[in-house]
């Protein structure tokens, strides 16, 4: 019996150290959190550029920012998704190669062979058409790391999509320096 006491004393004592929450996040930081909403569309823009790219005026669809990039030969759209206040926290870059090459196979192929970006077979519209080898990159940015942040994503973009386009477009047996044309 005298344990027993003994025993609930203990939990009397340590009672208020098991009530204690957690400390609290300090107001600023909660502030700065619950305030940031993403990169601002010329942000996001002024950092395609830079990489060399021409960006064309962002179309919007409700929260939906669309900008279509051409590299050289390339065109490619960007999708900037959960935009509030001209500022977005996640984009896809997304482009589409048709070809005697965008076969269901070749698309697979290429898929395992790559990280990063993948792709997807597109079956034709009509029949006696056209399938297309569509790409895809997803980029979900982070706070505090700036517009710096897309640099990395854009060249990994460009070098995949542009080996994704000569995949489909050139025929077998051609030289593989085609530039592919992009829908």
């Amino acid at each position: 019996m005298k344990s027993l006491v003994l025993a609930a004393g203990l939990l009397t004592l340590a009672a208020p150290a098991f009530a204690q929450t957690a400390p609290a996040i300090a107001p600023a930081a909660q502030a700065a959190s619950a305030r940031w909403s993403g990169l601002t569309v010329a942000e996001i823009t002024g950092r395609f550029t830079a990489a060399g790219l021409t960006v064309a005026a962002p179309q919007t669809n409700n929260d939906r920012v669309y900008l279509r990039v051409d590299d050289g030969p390339l065109r490619w759209v960007v999708t900037l998704f959960s935009c509030t206040n001209g500022a977005c926290p996640d984009l896809q870059f997304t482009a589409a190669f048709s070809g005697v090459n965008a076969t269901p196979e070749i698309v697979a192929r290429w898929n395992g062979d790559r990280r990063f970006v993948k792709a997807f077979y597109a079956a034709p519209e009509e029949e006696g058409g056209e399938g297309q080898a569509v790409a895809q990159y997803d980029i979900l940015l982070n706070q505090g790391a700036g517009p710096e942040q897309l640099d990395d994503p854009i060249q990994v973009w460009r070098s995949l999509v542009t080996d994704l386009g000569r995949t489909v477009t050139t025929p077998a047996g051609a030289a593989a320096s085609a530039t592919p044309p992009a829908r």
